[in-house]
């Protein structure tokens, strides 16, 4: 095996490229252990170590570099992409003050408590949009964030289907939003009371 020394290293030299974070497939390269169980057997040996911490069964986080916690609740939960008030807030149409990161994924969420994670004070949540509604988002500095209109949408999509949030429709700035944009986003979802409810905070609040 590596020495500690050259893992560190190796881990300090691949943190920006990987969030600080990595699956098994990722650390089997890194610690050149090509056959599983060996590569399971010094994974056990790092984490003992506290070079790296468990996330969840193959996902680890690099202790030593640090790591970005909106690539591992990314990965926590695939395929997802941050939305919603994380991504309004990003995008600065509100300031919403909020520390979670909140991802859509087309991923079964089977019980309410799971839609929630939390690694070392950093807050997952996660909500379930339908394949067709996966869409509008765009890799940006390593993480798949919503475009601005799909961040309204999904945002928007939730608040129609009665889940809560700090925010209200009238805390958003519609009038950055591109309306042929939005527009043509909103044609993919299928409920035609969900397009008039958007549509008239488009119309109203918009430029």
């Amino acid at each position: 095996m590596l020495s500690l020394s050259a893992i560190s290293e190796r881990l300090r030299s691949l943190n920006a490229a990987h969030g600080g974070a990595y699956s098994n497939p990722d650390l089997a390269v890194l610690l050149e252990r090509p056959h599983p169980s060996r590569a399971t057997e010094a994974i056990r040996a790092l984490v003992r170590d506290g070079v790296l911490l468990r996330v969840r069964r193959g996902l680890y986080v690099d202790r030593l570099n640090g790591y970005r916690p909106e690539i591992v609740g990314q990965r926590w939960v695939s395929p997802s992409y941050l939305s919603a008030e994380t991504a309004l807030d990003r995008h600065r149409l509100c300031e919403t003050g909020i520390t979670v990161y909140t991802y859509v994924t087309t991923r079964l969420i089977a019980r309410r408590e799971h839609a929630t994670k939390t690694l070392e004070g950093h807050r997952f949540v996660y909500r379930h949009l339908a394949p067709h509604l996966f869409f509008g988002q765009q890799a940006k500095d390593g993480v798949l964030l919503a475009d601005p209109e799909k961040a309204v949408l999904d945002f928007l999509y939730f608040l129609y289907k009665k889940q809560r949030s700090v925010l209200s429709p009238e805390d958003i700035d519609f009038a950055q939003l591109k309306p042929g944009r939005y527009e043509r986003y909103l044609k993919a979802y299928r409920q035609p009371g969900f397009r008039e409810f958007a549509l008239r905070w488009l119309l109203e609040r918009g430029a």
